[in-house]
């Protein structure tokens, strides 16, 4: 393996930035999100998670791997003497880091579980015909999650008038009540800016290794006043509450299924535009959106990958 097959690893990034990476890996991120809230306690559950996280970066680059037709060794050899090319978004690190650092993933699934919540929020907003600031929330998105969620709105327009039939007045009300107040909109965006935040202090923590100590400290002091502006943010009584973010959460799990239907519309799209392109790793994803088991033994490729995306971040810095 020579100097001739840097292009190894700037080819990885784009493989990255495909549907074949991204549609298992997104949906996995987004349904598993939903038991990771603000503030929960570490158990079992969330570490089982982490390690079925771990094995599917794995599975998912072992098929690359095998597309490409090159080793774990070759592949590490490549990513010492590559220099990146192609542009790529702090997210691929992070979702690259994250099978690495516990931290990041529980700081990823909790923020992705509140942006979830606010796109269902905003779903229901744009039926009512009250428009968001923005689109959607959350960092910008990649081409082909905007039209993952063009088709998603477009979806959940034409079918409300259906589903408005299909309510019974109590739901309604509360329905109503929702996308009319500000309080679930400003809750959620106080979260989830704050776990964005806590994500940020994960990956430098990360990069730099400044003790865990240090980090917490900052962490705690930044919790309070968020959770202060919350509680000043409206006077709700908290039955109210409880009902309505129930109701949301029962709208961003209608929301998941939209957008995983649509996911795999693209997943299709590109396998019929491309059908030699990534045939191992077209199979791999479709293995995973069908809940099959994996066998995953590339812990070697995202080792290497992980430290070369770190390096990359640390020389952007």
């Amino acid at each position: 393996m020579g100097d001739d097959n840097a292009w190894v690893f700037d080819s990885l990034v784009g493989f990255l930035r495909g549907p074949v990476w991204n549609v298992p890996i997104l949906t996995f991120i987004e349904h598993k999100s939903l038991i990771f809230e603000p503030g929960c306690e570490d158990d079992s559950e969330h570490t089982k998670i982490h390690e079925e996280y771990k094995n599917l970066v794995d599975f998912m680059l072992g098929s690359y791997m095998e597309d490409i037709g090159i080793t774990p060794d070759q592949f590490e050899s490549a990513c010492g003497k590559a220099s990146i090319k192609t542009t790529f978004h702090q997210t691929l690190f992070e979702q690259v880091w994250a099978a690495d650092d516990y931290e990041i993933f529980k700081r990823m699934m909790i923020q992705k579980n509140l942006e979830l919540q606010l796109q269902a929020l905003e779903l229901l907003q744009q039926r009512y015909g009250i428009i968001p600031e923005s689109c959607m929330p959350g960092d910008a998105m990649s081409p082909e999650e905007q039209a993952v969620m063009e088709e998603v709105i477009k979806k959940s327009l034409e079918e409300h008038e259906a589903v408005q039939a299909s309510l019974d007045e109590e739901t309604r009300d509360l329905e109503k009540a929702i996308v009319e107040s500000k309080f679930e909109k400003v809750r959620l965006e106080q979260e989830r800016n704050r776990e964005r935040e806590m994500l940020e202090k994960a990956l430098k923590m990360s990069l730099s290794d400044t003790p865990e100590e240090e980090e917490e400290e900052g962490e705690e002091e930044a919790e309070a006043p968020a959770e202060q502006e919350t509680q000043q943010s409206d006077q709700i009584d908290p039955e109210s509450i409880r009902r309505r973010a129930e109701y949301l959460k029962e709208q961003r799990d209608k929301l998941l299924a939209l957008k995983q239907q649509e996911r795999e519309k693209q997943l299709a799209a590109f396998e019929e535009s491309a059908p030699q392109k990534r045939p191992k790793s077209s199979r791999a994803a479709r293995k995973v959106l069908a809940g099959s088991d994996i066998d995953a033994h590339t812990l070697q490729v995202r080792k290497a990958l992980a430290e070369r995306l770190k390096a990359e971040v640390i020389g952007n810095q």
